[in-house]
C-alpha cells in the first residue's frame, strides 16, 4: 500500500472521494447541455478529480458505473484513471471481483496494468484463490499497490450472511488477509480489508485480528457512518484507515445549491478536517 500511504502523507489527508457518475445527478451546469451521456460523465469526473486532488489521498473508481456505458464508458474510466496518474493520486478500482484462476488473473492485468489502478477491491468468498492472483499482479508491477478484500461491508444485509457462522465469516476473511499481506516499506500490509463505518463493532473485532493492515472503510457520509464510527477502527497509533465518501461529496451542489465544483471543494474540504479532528493520519 506505499503508494496510497504516501500520497495520504504529502496530502495530509486520510480521505479517499469515490467516483459514482450518475447520469441523471450530474449537475446543471453539464446535464443542461444535454451532451452524450458518456461526454458528460468525462467532464463531470476530471473536474471532479481536479477539485478534490489537494484533499485527497486516493480516488475511488466504480467501475460499474462507466461498464454500463459501454466501450466509451470504459475509455473514459482509463482516462480517468490516467489523469489521476498525472496528478500522483491512486486509483482503487472499487470491482469486487471474485472469480478464480486464469479469469482472476486477466481482471487483475486488466484493472492494475491496462487501466492503471495502484489498487482493487476483492471478493474473497471462493477462498485465496480469488485473491493471489490480484496480489500477484501487484507484486509483480511494483508499485506501490494493493488489494482490498471484502471483510465487514457497510450495507444492511451484511451481517445476515458475515455474522452468521461461528466463527464468523468476516473473522475468516480477516486471517485469509493477515496469512496473504506481504509488508511494504511503511510497514503496511499489501493486503488489506473493506471495513464499513456502519459495522464498528465488527470493525473493532476486525481491528484486533489485522492490527497493522489499512482499512478502506466505506459507509462515511451518505450511508450515515461518521467520524466517531471511523475512530473505533484506527490502529493504536491512530492510523490505518482510508476513508471513502462519494455521493456525499460528488453530488454536494445538490445539498448546498451552489456550482458544483464549489460545493464539491468544500464538502471535500470539510470531510477531510473532520477525519484530522478525530486524529486519524497514515
Amino acid at each position: 500500500m506505499d503508494a496510497l500511504v504516501d500520497s495520504a502523507r504529502r496530502r495530509e489527508s486520510v480521505l479517499v472521494v469515490g467516483l459514482d457518475p450518475i447520469p441523471d445527478r450530474l449537475p446543471p451546469e453539464i446535464a443542461d447541455r444535454r451532451l452524450p451521456e458518456h461526454e458528460s460523465v468525462r467532464e463531470f469526473c476530471l473536474n471532479v478529480l481536479e477539485t478534490v486532488e489537494p484533499e485527497v489521498a486516493a480516488i475511488k473508481l466504480q467501475a460499474a458505473y462507466f461498464e454500463r456505458l459501454g466501450p466509451a464508458g470504459m475509455e473514459v474510466y482509463a482516462e480517468v484513471s490516467r489523469s489521476a496518474a498525472e496528478l500522483n493520486l491512486p486509483v482503487i478500482a472499487d470491482v469486487k471481483r471474485g472469480d478464480i484462476g486464469s479469469v482472476a488473473a486477466a481482471y487483475a492485468e486488466a484493472h492494475l496494468k491496462t487501466y492503471g489502478a495502484r489498487c482493487v477491491t476483492v471478493n474473497p468468498y471462493m477462498g485465496e484463490d480469488a485473491v493471489i492472483p490480484f496480489l500477484e499482479e501487484v507484486r509483480h508491477l511494483g508499485e506501490g499497490g494493493g488489494v482490498f478484500v471484502l471483510i465487514a461491508t457497510s450495507n444492511p444485509s451484511a451481517e445476515k450472511l458475515q455474522n452468521a457462522s461461528d466463527p464468523p465469516l468476516f473473522e475468516i476473511a480477516a486471517k485469509l488477509v493477515a496469512e496473504l499481506g506481504q509488508q511494504g516499506k511503511h510497514g503496511y500490509p499489501d493486503c488489506g480489508g473493506v471495513v464499513g463505518a456502519t459495522r464498528p463493532e465488527a470493525g473493532r473485532r476486525v481491528r484486533e485480528l489485522l492490527p497493522e493492515a489499512i482499512f478502506l472503510v466505506p459507509g462515511y457520509g451518505a450511508q450515515g457512518g461518521g467520524a466517531r464510527e471511523v475512530r473505533s477502527l484506527l490502529n493504536s497509533e491512530g492510523s490505518g484507515v482510508l476513508v471513502n465518501s462519494s455521493r456525499a461529496i460528488t453530488y454536494a451542489h445538490e445539498k448546498y445549491g451552489s456550482s458544483y465544483p464549489k460545493a464539491i471543494r468544500e464538502a471535500a474540504r470539510e470531510a477531510k478536517q473532520e477525519l484530522r479532528s478525530i486524529g486519524a493520519r497514515m
